[in-house]
């Protein structure tokens, strides 16, 4: 029973979950703008230092060649003939895309440049270079 002092041993029927939702989304969000970058660094790839860099850099596809020569494309090794079909899909559909290349930077130069035009003979013009800041 009920007293008017406002002492009540009533139980609570339900909770409010709301709160409890708002706090999952946001480090649900956290998680997945963190997830991109760590991906990166599991690579295993020094990138040069330089004083600016671009900030766009996510935006874009990204390929990898690790110091080995291995050749990645979002995350995903394989070899140089399903690279290259593979970007001459994605050219076909954004013809004004960006392709971001990250290279260890104890690779020759001219490893780099030779996978840079096999880039762009698959009909990408938009490249970038990755580089830590």
């Amino acid at each position: 029973m009920a007293t008017a002092s406002g002492n009540s041993d009533e139980e609570i029927g339900s909770i409010n979950i709301t709160p409890m939702v708002d706090v999952i989304l946001v480090l649900l969000v956290i998680f997945m703008v963190t997830a991109n970058f760590l991906k990166k660094e599991s690579l295993n790839i020094n990138l040069p230092k330089v004083q600016a860099a671009d900030p766009n850099v996510a935006e874009s596809l990204q390929v990898a060649m690790t110091k080995t020569g291995g050749i990645l494309l979002d995350g995903k090794e394989m070899a140089i003939p399903v690279l290259i079909k593979n970007l001459e899909r994605e050219a076909k559909i954004r013809p004004n895309m960006r392709l971001t290349l990250s290279a260890d930077e104890s690779l020759a130069y001219g490893k780099i440049t030779e996978l840079m035009g096999i880039i762009r003979k698959a009909g990408v013009t938009k490249i970038a270079l990755s580089v830590k800041k």
